[in-house]
């Protein structure tokens, strides 16, 4: 009996033990290379709920800065986090930049504390911030490639391309020892609206080609110049654990349903999306429950938190990773409901395109090129994108 209840008392101590490793664990969260040379700490009380934002934030900082900056959550409703808050000298939440509380943007003294809203500054702030700090860090090496005589190509990448991209950076700059990749990862709005303003990428990337076609008007680009050298999906989603039962699209006319998140149609993703409801015949029936997202990249999120019955979306836009070298997994807080048929809407490319005043042209035609060789489509395949050449 005594051996019995040494035992069961060994366990529970065991699983005691266990639960307090993990719990310790959650005070804080990694992204990003931890050699990268650039370090951003966000101190927040995750726990306290309403500071998601954060971690969307501090995800899209990292990924538009592939092996540049690592970056920490510290979650100070926990009581090692609270200790870090201390140990730093805050009394709220903040971003710190290479431990920086206060950092100058375009001119500017800014402290990034609080939220944007409280604290009086943007998300783009925090961005340039970082981007200035990562141009410091790394702005040495790409002098030194330019002495070596090593061609550096600038690459517009829209954020729902950046998984399959930074595989097909690594590969091809494997190849090509004289040519290094230095991209720009956003939304791909802000990309179209970049170039509308006059900045010149050697080479951009799309996903859809609405998102080009005024722009390829504007800066003379010719339609036998735009490349498709992968294609996306659509997929309709609702938050974990499909709350509501649906099984196919023709559910979301259910009186179950409120609320139903699309892109708007200025984006290929809401064109299309709104092309499958109208073919189907639900478009009548649902219209007065959608609801717009100002960028596609809200539209997951939104069912993570809850905020929607569903939504439809990129298909590979639920797959992503937060390390550099990571493998694409699932995205957590997310049910798929089906992959919608692509013949319900047109088809929604991939597209690379050689701005036409590139200095770097040659360079950059042989950056589009090796987008469709093997190698690279089967890296857009694993990131959940239809190649266009279909490998043997």
């Amino acid at each position: 009996m005594y051996s019995t209840k040494k035992s069961i008392m060994l366990v529970l101590s065991i699983l005691a033990f266990i639960a307090f490793s993990i719990s310790a664990q959650r005070w804080r969260l990694e992204f990003g290379d931890p050699k990268a040379k650039v370090k951003l700490e966000a101190l927040y009380p995750l726990g306290f709920g309403g500071h998601e934002w954060v971690v969307e934030y501090v995800k899209e900082i990292v990924k538009s800065f592939p092996g540049k900056v690592y970056a920490v959550i510290i979650d100070w409703s926990t009581e090692q986090g609270a200790k870090e808050l201390e140990k730093r000298g805050l009394g709220c939440g903040a971003f710190l930049i290479n431990g920086k509380r206060i950092v100058s943007v375009d001119g500017k003294q800014i402290e990034f504390v609080r939220t944007p809203l409280l604290g009086g500054w943007t998300k783009e702030q925090l961005k340039k911030a970082v981007a200035e700090e990562v141009k410091r860090a790394y702005g040495s090496e790409e002098t030194g490639r330019k002495k070596q005589g090593v061609k550096v190509l600038s690459v517009f990448v829209p954020c729902g391309v950046a998984g399959p991209y930074v595989d097909i950076k690594r590969m091809f700059e494997e190849r090509y020892k004289d040519i290094k990749l230095s991209e720009k990862i956003e939304n791909v709005l802000v990309l179209a609206k970049r170039l509308s303003a006059g900045e010149t990428p050697d080479v951009y990337i799309s996903v859809g080609e609405r998102e080009v076609s005024e722009i390829a008007k504007k800066r003379g680009i010719k339609g036998g110049d735009i490349v498709k050298v992968a294609r996306s999906r659509l997929s309709l989603i609702v938050p974990k654990g499909n709350p509501k039962g649906l099984k196919s699209l023709s559910d979301i006319a259910s009186k179950h349903v409120s609320t139903i998140a699309l892109a708007r149609e200025n984006t290929s993703i809401g064109y299309c999306s709104k092309q499958v409801l109208e073919r189907l015949g639900l478009w009548g029936k649902v219209k007065g429950k959608i609801v717009y997202a100002k960028f596609p990249v809200e539209l997951k999120g939104w069912i993570q938190q809850h905020r929607v019955d569903a939504a439809i979306v990129y298909h590979p836009c639920l797959y992503e990773a937060h390390e550099i070298g990571q493998r694409p997994k699932f995205a957590e807080g997310v049910s798929l409901v089906c992959v919608i048929p692509s013949e319900l809407h047109d088809e929604i490319p991939v597209v690379a395109f050689v701005m036409p005043n590139s200095r770097n042209a040659a360079y950059a035609k042989k950056f589009v090129s090796f987008m469709l060789t093997d190698a690279a489509q089967k890296a857009f395949e694993e990131w959940k994108f239809e190649p266009i050449k279909r490998r043997k």
